[in-house]
């Protein structure tokens, strides 16, 4: 065996060694990632979470005016899989450092492209992709752990949290769920050459109905999924409720009948249609 095999078995057998001589210690700020559904974006959060510790936090630990990695260890990433917007920042989808500068009156959120740095280590503002001021709100109970989560959400976004001690930040995040809905329709509907399925038919009539838009397209693409899935009354329901938005008593009675019927003949369960139908056909009789 030569001089170099020797030495190369040696040094793995040292790191081999080092490595089982080491003590195996819970983390005193965990690293924590989790996804969150925003309107029709996904979000994903992945930080450190320190404990407070009896330390005054802000102003304190975390020196107030200064950069923070908005928790520990390692940058927090903030990752969103479509275009969002932030305070009327929009955000392209992506990865970003999520760092901040606290201030007892105002805070600097600041989206960081560089996103592999070890906290705040080498962080150059040149590489912001935004700053976001915001006010914090002072809260009651007092937060040991930091926090960063969604919450409040809405068909078209959520806020975004940063939470700890007795402070919280407020981010409001709009996802523009409507135009990624009617680009999906035309892309599923207008631009396929593939076969439509009723519940595609069914799920974009609806949608247009919802949104007061183009409701003769509703109104095709309601008779299509009907045709297709005779058996499902709740498609029949819905064209009936369409018919009547477009002063069509006739057919929504008509519609709403066959709904009702069909419904109260559906052998497992009627899903609540016994009782929308109800509604819709008294509704047609005053």
């Amino acid at each position: 065996m030569n001089f170099f095999k020797i030495t190369l078995i040696t040094l793995l057998t040292l790191i081999t060694n080092l490595m089982s001589a080491q003590i195996n210690k819970p983390s005193l700020s965990p690293r924590v990632t989790a996804d969150y559904n925003i309107g029709l974006a996904k979000a994903t959060l992945d930080y450190g979470q320190p404990n407070k510790q009896d330390r005054v936090v802000f102003g304190g630990l975390i020196p107030y005016d200064r950069i923070w990695r908005t928790g520990a260890n390692a940058s927090t990433k903030l990752t969103f899989d479509k275009e969002v917007t932030i305070a009327d920042v929009t955000i392209p989808a992506g990865t970003y450092g999520l760092y901040s500068i606290p201030n007892k009156d105002e805070w600097t959120i600041i989206l960081h492209s560089n996103t592999k740095l070890w906290g705040s280590a080498d962080y150059d503002e040149k590489n912001d992709f935004t700053r976001i001021k915001t006010l914090p709100k002072k809260t009651e109970d007092t937060r040991e752990t930091l926090a960063i989560y969604f919450e409040n959400y809405t068909a078209n976004g959520g806020d975004l949290i940063i939470a700890w001690e007795n402070t919280k930040i407020v981010l409001p995040v709009f996802v523009d769920t409507d135009a990624i809905i009617f680009q999906e329709i035309e892309d599923k509907i207008m631009n396929t050459k593939e076969d439509i399925s009723a519940q595609t038919y069914f799920d974009s009539a609806q949608f247009y109905y919802h949104k007061n838009f183009e409701l003769t397209t509703a109104v095709k693409w309601f008779d299509k999924a009907r045709q297709m899935e005779p058996n499902r009354f709740w498609y029949t329901y819905y064209r009936a409720e369409l018919a009547l938005e477009l002063n069509d008593t006739k057919t929504a009675k008509k519609l709403g009948r066959e709904c009702l019927e069909a419904a109260k003949n559906n052998p497992s369960t009627d899903y609540g249609y016994i009782a929308k139908a109800t509604l819709l056909l008294n509704k047609l009789s005053n």
